[in-house]
């Protein structure tokens, strides 16, 4: 029986749990072997099963599993399993994993690039939606990768921060990878699949229900290094069941200060209070914290990865359109060094020194912005560099005071 069929077989076992799920696996080695099992052998697993359970497990109709696949194959939907090298370590770690996923889009590498949940109410203030704007667009200067729920409010600020920043972003959807919730964010989703994914473990056509979101809770923490709490009214929150489940999977949790009269902000002032998240002052306390997860190789590795491949049409266009601009840059930087060879720049008497202890990529950078260079975008297309180091570099030199920005354009900070 093939692996991925009897992967989704087994995902499809409503009654059995994804934790039940992994132990099965865990107990048996391999898919095909719980598919292989007999009621006896499924009865003697020392993970201890109960009726219910054996009773799904003997039922071996792969009708449903077979149209499943059939379904992603027709509408360009990738199944990763948990036995493929694709799925993320730090999700399988958690205690219960996913048994399949359902991805649209960009599928990012989790295992080289951090990724940080952003997460917050629907009823979001405009304090929180202007906040969670600014984290994904700092985590996406950053190069890392931005995951959250697409929900209204805080969510789909999150996203849309990233996406400004073009950055990537993931979305984590509670029924199939094909069902837009909530439909006003049809046009999120579609910008999502260009510069990012979406994925789900509930097969395609599946529509969102109660239970889903707090199943599909675990999935955005378990993605996750940390998982940030922008705003959250209550205790029934999505955003607090996210961090429960940041916490019971051993993973950072942040939350971010709001008025101590804000409902919003009540249960974010709670967990700081109770120190079970720390409090976030600002989106650079992410990448100064994670950013040395991402050593240079991995993240030119990544970087190509994540921009290599584009499953949807349009997004296919797309790319082709930055890589024959990236084409064209790397002809102009080409041009750019051989006319520096012919003509040697002179050095200026009022030249501001570069400050100490940079490193040569840094220096790279303040010398160019201290030369002319004003924005992200030249500076990707002059120092040669891949676009997330760029990015990550630029906000560590204006956390330093380095750099700084006036008017959306990068100038020298003082030191």
């Amino acid at each position: 029986m093939p692996s991925r069929l009897s992967y989704v077989w087994l995902s499809l076992k409503r009654g059995l749990g994804s934790r039940t799920a992994a132990e099965v696996l865990d107990a048996f080695g391999s898919p095909e072997a719980v598919f292989a099992a007999d009621r006896q052998a499924l009865t003697a697993a020392p993970c201890e099963l109960r009726k219910t359970h054996v009773d799904l497990l003997c039922d071996k109709d792969t009708s449903e599993a077979e149209q499943v696949i059939r379904s992603c194959t027709e509408k360009n939907i990738q199944i990763i399993t948990i036995g493929d090298s694709a799925y993320p370590d730090r999700l399988r770690a958690i205690p219960d994993p996913p048994t399949v996923l359902y991805v649209r889009g960009r599928w990012p590498d989790f295992d080289s690039v951090p990724a940080v949940a952003v997460v917050g109410t629907r009823k979001a203030t405009p304090y929180g939606l202007k906040v969670a704007d600014q984290i994904g667009t700092t985590l996406a200067r950053a190069g890392m990768i931005t995951v959250s729920g697409m929900a209204l409010g805080n969510d789909g600020a999150a996203h849309r921060g990233a996406l400004k920043a073009g950055g990537l972003t993931v979305a984590v959807l509670a029924g199939g990878p094909d069902v837009c919730y909530p439909p006003q964010h049809r046009s999120l989703m579609g910008d999502i699949l260009l510069m990012g994914a979406i994925i789900s473990e509930y097969p395609p056509g599946t529509e969102p229900h109660g239970r889903n979101y707090h199943q599909r809770n675990r999935i955005i923490s378990g993605l996750s290094v940390a998982s940030v709490i922008v705003e959250a009214s209550d205790w029934r929150s999505g955003a607090l069941i996210t961090a429960r489940h940041a916490l019971d999977q051993g993973r950072d949790v942040y939350a971010v200060p709001g008025p101590i009269d804000a409902p919003q902000s009540q249960s974010c002032n709670e967990l700081i209070a109770k120190g079970e998240a720390a409090l976030l002052t600002s989106p650079t306390v992410l990448v100064r914290e994670y950013s040395g997860m991402m050593p240079e190789q991995a993240v030119q590795q990544a970087f190509r990865r994540q921009t290599g491949e584009y499953p949807e049409p349009a997004a296919r266009s797309a790319w082709e359109d930055i890589r024959r601009r990236e084409q064209q840059a790397e002809q102009r930087r080409a041009a750019a060094a051989e006319k520096a060879k012919a003509e040697p720049k002179q050095p200026s008497a009022a030249a501001k020194p570069l400050p100490d202890g940079l490193n040569e990529d840094e220096k790279t950078i303040v010398t160019l912005v201290r030369d002319g260079v004003s924005t992200p975008e030249e500076l990707i297309d002059r120092c040669g560099l891949a676009a997330p180091r760029v990015m990550s570099l630029v906000t560590m030199l204006e956390m330093d005071g380095i750099l700084r920005r006036e008017k959306g354009r990068l100038i020298l900070g003082t030191w």
